[in-house]
């Protein structure tokens, strides 16, 4: 698989950009969701646990696709469909990010995402040095 690429969105965005600034990459992850990363079916509809991990788990593989990981994050922001899912949210935010620094965070609700059934999306930004 492309570094910045997944099947299903090559031709409608990157999962990632890559910046060189001298001493390090900024790597900026798009927002990810719970879209399959083969077809962009929708995962786990009305599930914001699931969902969350999945969209954790698709980030740390783009973090790690490009020789970075979760203990580089510098800023993240996650929007929700309904912040009742708060809880659930940070608490699957806390297991990823657990004995790591935690980074700045946004936390934002919308009246929706790209798809219908998707409850988060989490964007990211690393800095990766060299």
């Amino acid at each position: 698989m492309d570094k910045q690429y997944s099947p299903w969105n090559r031709d409608l965005f990157a999962d990632c950009a890559v910046c060189n600034i001298g001493a390090a990459d900024m790597i900026f992850v798009s927002g990810m969701g719970s879209e399959d990363v083969d077809t962009g079916e929708t995962l786990y509809p009305g599930d914001i646990e699931a969902q969350a991990r999945y969209a954790y788990d698709r980030i740390v593989t783009i973090l790690e696709n490009n020789d970075s990981g979760l203990g580089e994050v510098a800023r993240v922001v996650a929007y929700l469909t309904d912040m009742r899912h708060k809880d659930v949210y940070e608490r699957v935010q806390g297991e990823y990010f657990a004995g790591l620094k935690m980074p700045v965070h946004s936390l934002v609700e919308v009246s929706a995402l790209a798809w219908p059934e998707m409850l988060v999306e989490v964007e990211v930004t690393a800095v990766h040095p060299h």
